[in-house]
């Protein structure tokens, strides 16, 4: 709908008074008022469609959308509340307003509180509650969009990357852990694993803290096979999800190993005894160290079953130690807990910290693969890609010099 048909121009000069008395008066609404049902049966009816469709709505976004959607509405309306203006319906000029006030906040270092990306994410949340209360949305006023990529220009900064963990990087971050040790190999053991899973199986962290047991299957040639599921990417969980975890060629970066020493702890944990529970852990951590294999392959015998992942219980899951004992409880890590572990894990090796994530062993997966000869097509299917740009990003920031004709100026 053009602008003209619910608001005035964006260029007229009105005060605030006139501004709040349009929103009084013109609703923005796009439908009427519902019609009153006069037979009760059909009205009761009614209100339990009312009811389901209410519930569908809430999957149409995930979880951690939703939440960032409530935290950016209750901003506005406190924005709202501050200068007596309508936050539903919301005028444009309001919401011009709004993203005028973000773009002056700064932090303790005068650094911008509101990156763009932030402001982008509040516009939606902002939409998200007018649509859904039948209202249109002023977000798309051409007035706001425009304020928007002003600001974008005028800041102009380049997106902040987490940077890559390739090969060896990932290697020495786990030959630094204490494996061979009781307690703390039993962590040892599950971040190892959360390792692979980022940077062979190129996981969000996200997607690794969701995987269950049963999410796995043991696979005789590829290694092991993981499924994915439903994924930021893919909420409709419709897209190929299947990942392969491969034979490494050495035990220290085979990922299945991993896998197979891990579970063994998981099923390990479940003896009701402590003393046996103890002493049976402390057999796996001694006896199944990192210079051999003990998943199947090079003529090894695995240590765990395809019995041992029908489980639908949680694959990495939180754990309790001190310096006598530890446990592996039910319950799975958070994302946020993966990213924490790498940074902790990179200081004990030794390592800088500082501008990388768990999103780094995915970055990681690109620039090693491409550094490897690997086309597009194959790091997209590895990764679960849909576009080529997106890779490409990983190439160019990272690996500057693949494919690059200053290589054959005959230097």
């Amino acid at each position: 709908m053009p602008a003209s048909d619910h608001a005035p121009a964006v260029g007229d000069t009105r005060t605030m008074a006139v501004v709040h008395d349009i929103g009084a008066r013109r609703r923005l609404a796009a439908a009427r008022t519902p019609p009153e049902i006069a037979d009760s049966d059909i009205g009761e009816e009614l209100r339990e469609l009312e009811e389901v469709s209410r519930e569908l709505e809430m999957f149409t976004l995930s979880v951690n959308t939703r939440l960032a959607y409530d935290k950016a509405w209750r901003s506005f309306q406190g924005f709202c509340d501050a200068y007596s203006l309508d936050a539903l319906p919301a005028h444009p000029e309001v919401v011009r307003w709004y993203v005028a006030w973000m773009s002056t906040q700064v932090d303790d270092w005068g650094l911008p509180r509101f990156a763009v990306s932030t402001i982008r994410q509040h516009l939606a949340g902002i939409a998200d509650r007018h649509l859904r209360e039948w209202f249109l949305d002023p977000t798309r006023h051409r007035g706001v969009s425009d304020l928007v990529r002003g600001l974008e220009k005028r800041r102009a900064t380049r997106p902040a990357r987490k940077r890559p963990l390739v090969l060896a990087a990932v290697v020495r971050i786990i030959e630094m852990m204490s494996h061979a040790v009781y307690p703390a190999g039993i962590s040892a053991a599950r971040d190892t694993l959360a390792l692979w899973l980022g940077f062979a199986g190129a996981l969000r962290r996200s997607e690794a803290a969701a995987l269950q047991l049963n999410s796995l299957e043991l696979h005789v040639i590829d290694g092991i096979h993981v499924r994915i599921g439903q994924s930021k990417a893919d909420q409709a969980n419709v897209l190929p999800d299947v990942v392969v975890l491969p034979f490494g060629t050495a035990p220290r970066t085979c990922a299945p190993c991993a896998v197979h020493r891990w579970v063994v702890l998981v099923r390990a944990s479940g003896i009701a005894d402590a003393r046996t529970r103890r002493r049976q852990c402390m057999r796996s951590l001694y006896d199944y160290q990192l210079d051999e294999h003990v998943c199947g392959a090079g003529g090894s015998t695995g240590l765990i079953s395809g019995t041992d992942l029908a489980s639908s219980g949680p694959l990495l899951r939180a754990t309790y130690r001190n310096r006598r004992d530890a446990r592996v409880h039910e319950s799975g890590v958070s994302g946020d807990a993966l990213h924490t572990m790498l940074l902790t894990r990179m200081a004990e090796a030794g390592m800088d910290p500082t501008d990388y994530g768990f999103h780094s062993l995915r970055a990681g997966h690109v620039t090693q693969a491409r550094r490897n000869g690997a086309s597009t097509e194959e790091i997209m299917r590895a990764g679960r890609w849909q576009k080529a740009d997106t890779v490409d990003v990983y190439d160019r920031e990272y690996n500057p010099i693949a494919r690059n004709s200053v290589m054959r100026l005959g230097l």
